[in-house]
């Protein structure tokens, strides 16, 4: 049972440092991009341990663990005895969320985003039934990884998601995956229930109570911790049915 919030997988602070507008990234984006996935092109599938904080003023959701499903390049399945609302496409990791050969991608500026330097690009998903506009994907670091991203929805909610990092091994290989994820939501103003866009509701009693609630918050605030990778132990394809409608 879960909720996918349309997000990736933290409220967060914006760089204080002016954005450079006049400098322009000397590479093509679409090769900066394509180095991010190179390094993950040998992870087929994820298994992984989440606990997770949701806070939302108007509505009481208490902590939850979960056992969270990934299988490349896009299929994920939650378990979990309690309700999860998961932050889908943030929440979620996927390293090829933001392939160049599916996404529009543009650069915007740089500027420091706490102390690192880093470059803002403009994605654009491809396909025509995404519910997202467009991301802003701030990238940086040694070696460069997603520092913050932030998606914008056709029906106004903004999904502003900041990860921590750390290497997993298993084996000879090693990947650099989430540790933690905070997820900042806001909310357009004079909604009183997040959109289709943001929360797609499955058959859960949390489900039915947010159906009902009448005041929903104007924003609110996802803290995800990961624990226990286990990667390429190859998921049956049948785990995953239930979670295809996006």
């Amino acid at each position: 049972m879960y909720i996918a919030l349309l997000i990736i997988v933290p409220a967060l602070a914006m760089a204080q440092a002016r954005p450079d507008s006049g400098t322009h990234s000397k590479q093509d984006p679409r090769e900066i991009f394509h180095e991010l996935l190179r390094p993950y092109q040998t992870l087929n599938d994820y298994t992984v341990t989440i606990q997770a904080k949701v806070i939302m003023p108007a509505l009481r959701i208490p902590d939850f663990t979960a056992t969270l499903y990934f299988k490349k390049p896009d299929k994920f399945h939650i378990e979990t005895r309690n309700f999860a609302p998961i932050p889908r496409n943030s929440g979620v990791f996927n390293p090829f969320q933001f392939d160049p050969e599916k996404n529009r991608i543009a650069y915007e500026h740089s500027e420091n985003l706490d102390g690192t330097r880093a470059e803002v690009f403009r994605v654009e998903p491809r396909q025509s039934d995404s519910r997202i506009r467009f991301y802003y994907v701030w990238i940086g670091g040694s070696p460069k990884r997603i520092l913050q991203m932030e998606n914008h929805s056709y029906k106004g909610t903004k999904v502003l998601v900041r990860p921590n990092y750390k290497y997993v091994q298993q084996g000879v290989e090693k990947w650099l995956l989430p540790e933690k994820i905070h997820v900042h939501l806001t909310f357009p103003e004079g909604v009183r229930s997040p959109d289709s866009t943001s929360l797609s509701v499955k058959e859960t009693p949390f489900s039915r109570g947010l159906s009902g609630a009448d005041d929903m918050p104007g924003e609110g605030d996802v803290y995800i911790s990961y624990s226990e990778w286990r990667i390429n132990t190859g998921p049956d394809d049948r785990l995953f049915q239930k979670n295809q409608r996006r």
